[in-house]
């Protein structure tokens, strides 16, 4: 099932819809009833409910026995006792309730909790805040490149460095470190061309932008619109491309090409404590460590490169079951979303940030 939405301004339209009450029609109501907004979008309104319609198929509903609305582009809410939404005129939804409720986006994705406001995000995305709020399962969430970017120049300025340096290999003696680089600075961005044509894969770059593009919602991966798989078996694809990078045993002369040193950033988190340094080899085999700053913990990362997909998936230590997956080609940018499975059950997108080489190494 696909659906196609164009939300400019969410917030402003809600609240332009909103204010076009004064002009709307007003329904109200002990027991509620089922009223239909001129673009087709729909309220159902639970006992002592009320109704506003506006001209431009804005709604807003209230209930104190519950409210169900679908957008005219399929969205669903229902929220539980004292609950009331408000559907913008090109289908927003903002959603408020005392008890249980669910919010659906585009593709399906579900949130609930109790004392919960719920916000469809554009692409399918939902943001949920208040008490006992919670989203399970997997999900993807969408931000845009201005808010990603600045996120990443906050990380930059907070990383002190100290990391895979000469006097860094010396103290972890067991960290990876191959024989022979394909280019001396492996802090530097690689090129996709020479990315491509050192990994032996001739198609164009594959864009995988988690919450844009990519989306996952009410288990199932949505790429551009088009159900591709169900996510516990999109999952699944993921840690098998990791395993096969475990069960391969590059030579020890191999040359890699360095991917780069990144940061692993979830929430809200302004300081990179979880860094990842990645390389490939022609074989399409990764390699690399990942380093805890905060417990000075050093791990061995494996993973490999998807030919077809361009999908690169590694795990790190022993710890095959989770899975960290991006596109190749998206390790050739200064920061790209990053999708964090924990086995099939769970998937949880954060954030890579490219970080600088240290001062005293340049």
């Amino acid at each position: 099932m696909r659906f196609s939405i164009q939300l400019v301004g969410a917030a402003a339209l809600l609240a332009f819809g909103m204010a076009e009450q004064a002009k709307a029609r007003g329904f109200g109501g002990a027991r509620g009833g089922r009223y239909v907004g001129p673009r087709g979008g729909t309220v159902t309104a639970g006992r002592a409910g009320g109704v506003a319609v506006g001209p431009y198929g804005g709604v807003h509903a209230g209930g104190a026995r519950g409210v169900r609305v679908t957008t005219p582009t399929g969205r669903t809410y229902t929220s539980g006792s004292r609950g009331r939404a408000t559907v913008g005129p090109y289908g927003g939804v903002r959603a408020y309730g005392a008890h249980g409720r669910v919010a659906t986006g585009p593709y399906g994705g579900v949130a609930a909790g109790r004392r919960v406001g719920v916000a469809a995000r554009p692409y399918g995305g939902v943001a949920v805040r208040g008490a006992r709020g919670v989203t399970y399962g997997h999900a993807t969430r969408y931000y845009g490149a201005g808010y990603i970017g600045n996120r990443a120049a906050v990380v930059r300025r907070g990383y002190y460095g100290g990391m895979f340096t000469t006097g860094w290999y010396g103290i972890h003696t067991r960290a990876w470190r191959p024989a022979r680089w394909v280019v001396p600075n492996f802090w530097v961005a690689p090129a996709w061309p020479a990315v491509s044509v050192f990994c032996g894969i001739p198609a164009q770059p594959i864009l995988y932008d988690y919450g844009s593009n990519v989306v996952i919602e009410n288990n199932y991966v949505y790429v551009n619109g088009d159900e591709v798989a169900s996510a516990e078996d999109y999952a699944g694809q993921a840690e098998k491309i990791a395993a096969r990078g475990r069960r391969i045993k590059p030579g020890e002369d191999d040359a890699w090409q360095p991917l780069g040193v990144f940061g692993l950033i979830q929430g809200e988190e302004k300081e990179a404590q979880n860094i990842f340094q990645l390389a490939v080899n022609k074989a399409r085999v990764v390699r690399g460590n990942y380093y805890n700053a905060i417990a000075d913990e050093n791990l061995p990362v494996y993973g490999s490169v998807n030919r077809k997909s361009q999908r690169i998936a590694w795990s790190i230590g022993k710890k095959k079951k989770v899975v960290y997956e991006t596109g190749l080609d998206n390790l050739t940018k200064d920061q790209t979303p990053v999708l964090v499975h924990y086995g099939k059950k769970r998937t949880q997108q954060m954030l890579l940030v490219r970080l600088d080489k240290p001062e005293k190494e340049k």
